[in-house]
Protein backbone atom coordinates (compact mmCIF):
# COMPACT_ATOMS: atom_id res chain seq x y z
CA UNK A 1 0.00 0.00 0.00
CA UNK A 2 2.52 2.35 1.14
CA UNK A 3 4.74 1.51 -2.39
CA UNK A 4 1.18 2.47 -3.91
CA UNK A 5 1.08 5.83 -2.52
CA UNK A 6 4.93 6.47 -3.28
CA UNK A 7 4.01 6.17 -6.83
CA UNK A 8 1.11 7.79 -7.05
CA UNK A 9 2.93 11.14 -5.44
CA UNK A 10 5.62 10.94 -8.00
CA UNK A 11 3.44 10.32 -10.54
CA UNK A 12 1.40 13.24 -9.35
CA UNK A 13 4.75 15.49 -8.96
CA UNK A 14 5.50 14.53 -12.43
CA UNK A 15 2.37 15.47 -13.91
CA UNK A 16 2.75 18.75 -12.06
CA UNK A 17 5.60 19.72 -13.02
CA UNK A 18 5.37 19.06 -16.62
CA UNK A 19 1.82 20.69 -16.45
CA UNK A 20 3.77 23.52 -15.44
CA UNK A 21 5.75 23.60 -18.09
CA UNK A 22 3.50 23.21 -20.67
CA UNK A 23 1.38 25.65 -19.37
CA UNK A 24 4.21 28.77 -19.62
CA UNK A 25 6.82 27.66 -22.20
CA UNK A 26 5.38 29.53 -25.37
CA UNK A 27 6.99 28.55 -28.96
CA UNK A 28 6.98 25.20 -29.68
CA UNK A 29 8.94 22.40 -28.05
CA UNK A 30 12.58 23.48 -28.91
CA UNK A 31 11.38 26.36 -26.71
CA UNK A 32 10.35 24.79 -23.67
CA UNK A 33 14.05 22.91 -23.54
CA UNK A 34 15.54 25.69 -21.35
CA UNK A 35 12.04 25.29 -19.45
CA UNK A 36 12.18 21.87 -18.49
CA UNK A 37 16.02 21.52 -18.24
CA UNK A 38 15.77 24.04 -15.43
CA UNK A 39 12.74 21.93 -13.65
CA UNK A 40 14.16 18.91 -13.97
CA UNK A 41 17.84 19.37 -13.99
CA UNK A 42 18.18 22.19 -11.46
CA UNK A 43 15.13 22.04 -9.47
CA UNK A 44 13.99 18.38 -8.44
CA UNK A 45 16.97 17.13 -9.73
CA UNK A 46 15.35 14.19 -11.29
CA UNK A 47 18.18 13.07 -13.67
CA UNK A 48 21.61 15.73 -13.95
CA UNK A 49 22.74 17.69 -16.86
CA UNK A 50 24.11 14.85 -18.91
CA UNK A 51 21.52 12.50 -18.94
CA UNK A 52 19.15 15.28 -20.29
CA UNK A 53 21.74 15.71 -22.68
CA UNK A 54 21.20 12.24 -24.19
CA UNK A 55 17.75 12.69 -23.79
CA UNK A 56 17.76 15.74 -25.69
CA UNK A 57 20.29 13.88 -28.17
CA UNK A 58 17.77 10.59 -28.54
CA UNK A 59 14.82 13.27 -28.65
CA UNK A 60 15.85 15.08 -31.72
CA UNK A 61 16.52 11.79 -33.52
CA UNK A 62 13.57 10.54 -33.67
CA UNK A 63 10.69 11.89 -35.13
CA UNK A 64 7.70 13.56 -33.60
CA UNK A 65 7.72 16.53 -30.71
CA UNK A 66 11.04 16.77 -28.81
CA UNK A 67 9.68 17.91 -25.61
CA UNK A 68 7.00 15.12 -25.88
CA UNK A 69 9.68 12.42 -26.23
CA UNK A 70 12.23 14.33 -23.50
CA UNK A 71 8.87 14.10 -21.15
CA UNK A 72 8.28 11.00 -21.61
CA UNK A 73 11.64 9.53 -21.10
CA UNK A 74 12.29 11.89 -17.73
CA UNK A 75 8.78 10.58 -16.21
CA UNK A 76 9.87 6.78 -17.21
CA UNK A 77 13.19 7.53 -15.75
CA UNK A 78 11.70 8.60 -12.47
CA UNK A 79 8.75 6.45 -12.31
CA UNK A 80 7.99 4.10 -14.71
CA UNK A 81 5.65 4.06 -17.35
CA UNK A 82 2.90 5.60 -15.28
CA UNK A 83 5.44 8.53 -14.57
CA UNK A 84 6.29 8.62 -18.59
CA UNK A 85 2.50 8.57 -18.88
CA UNK A 86 2.14 11.66 -15.96
CA UNK A 87 4.68 13.79 -17.81
CA UNK A 88 3.61 13.23 -20.96
CA UNK A 89 -0.19 14.14 -20.65
CA UNK A 90 1.10 16.53 -18.15
CA UNK A 91 3.20 18.50 -20.95
CA UNK A 92 0.41 18.02 -23.98
CA UNK A 93 -2.70 18.71 -21.43
CA UNK A 94 -2.59 22.65 -21.08
CA UNK A 95 -1.61 23.67 -24.66
CA UNK A 96 -4.23 21.07 -26.08
CA UNK A 97 -6.94 22.73 -23.72
CA UNK A 98 -6.11 26.49 -24.64
CA UNK A 99 -5.95 25.58 -27.96
CA UNK A 100 -9.09 24.52 -28.68
CA UNK A 101 -10.65 27.10 -26.25
CA UNK A 102 -9.20 29.64 -28.90
CA UNK A 103 -10.38 28.03 -31.74
CA UNK A 104 -13.78 29.20 -30.90
CA UNK A 105 -12.35 32.72 -30.59
CA UNK A 106 -9.88 32.97 -33.52
CA UNK A 107 -12.07 34.35 -36.41
CA UNK A 108 -12.66 37.42 -33.52
CA UNK A 109 -8.86 38.10 -32.86
CA UNK A 110 -6.85 37.24 -35.51
CA UNK A 111 -7.48 40.77 -37.07
CA UNK A 112 -6.94 42.21 -33.70
CA UNK A 113 -4.03 44.43 -33.82
CA UNK A 114 -3.28 44.61 -30.54
CA UNK A 115 -3.11 40.37 -30.87
CA UNK A 116 -0.67 40.79 -33.82
CA UNK A 117 1.57 43.28 -32.06
CA UNK A 118 1.72 40.66 -29.07
CA UNK A 119 2.83 38.02 -31.39
CA UNK A 120 5.13 39.56 -33.06
CA UNK A 121 6.82 40.94 -29.94
CA UNK A 122 7.12 37.25 -28.74
CA UNK A 123 8.57 35.76 -31.69
CA UNK A 124 12.29 36.96 -30.70
CA UNK A 125 11.61 35.71 -27.19
CA UNK A 126 11.39 32.53 -28.57
CA UNK A 127 14.47 33.19 -30.68
CA UNK A 128 16.01 34.36 -27.41
CA UNK A 129 15.16 31.27 -25.80
CA UNK A 130 16.47 28.83 -28.36
CA UNK A 131 19.81 31.26 -28.33
CA UNK A 132 20.05 30.87 -24.27
CA UNK A 133 19.51 26.89 -24.68
CA UNK A 134 21.98 26.71 -27.10
CA UNK A 135 24.48 28.47 -25.44
CA UNK A 136 23.37 27.14 -22.00
CA UNK A 137 24.47 23.32 -23.44
CA UNK A 138 27.02 23.85 -25.00
CA UNK A 139 29.69 23.43 -22.61
CA UNK A 140 28.18 19.77 -21.80
CA UNK A 141 27.59 18.79 -24.95
CA UNK A 142 31.20 19.99 -26.13
CA UNK A 143 33.00 18.42 -23.30
CA UNK A 144 35.46 15.84 -22.73
CA UNK A 145 35.89 14.38 -26.65
CA UNK A 146 38.72 16.97 -28.30
CA UNK A 147 38.17 19.28 -31.28
CA UNK A 148 36.06 16.73 -33.08
CA UNK A 149 32.38 17.43 -31.29
CA UNK A 150 32.95 21.44 -32.11
CA UNK A 151 34.16 20.50 -35.64
CA UNK A 152 30.67 18.02 -35.96
CA UNK A 153 28.71 20.85 -34.25
CA UNK A 154 30.10 23.11 -36.76
CA UNK A 155 29.60 21.31 -40.12
CA UNK A 156 26.21 20.37 -39.12
CA UNK A 157 24.96 24.42 -38.30
CA UNK A 158 26.71 25.37 -41.72
CA UNK A 159 24.73 21.97 -43.34
CA UNK A 160 21.56 23.50 -42.36
CA UNK A 161 22.29 27.20 -42.74
CA UNK A 162 23.88 27.10 -46.41
CA UNK A 163 22.06 24.04 -47.65
CA UNK A 164 18.87 21.76 -48.60
CA UNK A 165 19.53 18.79 -46.42
CA UNK A 166 16.96 17.81 -44.05
CA UNK A 167 17.80 17.96 -40.29
CA UNK A 168 16.89 14.44 -39.66
CA UNK A 169 20.20 13.26 -42.00
CA UNK A 170 21.93 15.77 -40.18
CA UNK A 171 21.35 13.82 -37.18
CA UNK A 172 21.66 10.66 -38.36
CA UNK A 173 25.12 11.88 -40.09
CA UNK A 174 26.20 12.85 -36.74
CA UNK A 175 25.44 10.17 -35.02
CA UNK A 176 27.09 7.53 -37.38
CA UNK A 177 30.38 10.13 -37.08
CA UNK A 178 30.17 9.71 -33.32
CA UNK A 179 30.02 6.30 -33.68
CA UNK A 180 33.37 6.05 -36.55
CA UNK A 181 34.98 8.51 -33.99
CA UNK A 182 34.23 6.23 -30.47
CA UNK A 183 33.57 9.57 -29.31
Amino acid sequence: MLKKLEKLKDWWALFVSFAKIGAVAYGGGPSMVPVLKAEVVERREWIDTDDFMDALAIGNALPGPIVTKISAAIGYRKAGWGGAMAALVGIILPSAVVLLILMGFVSLVKDNSMVASMLKGLRPVVVAMLAYAAWDMAPNALKGTGRATIVIGVVALALMIFTSIHPALIIVGGALVGMGLKL
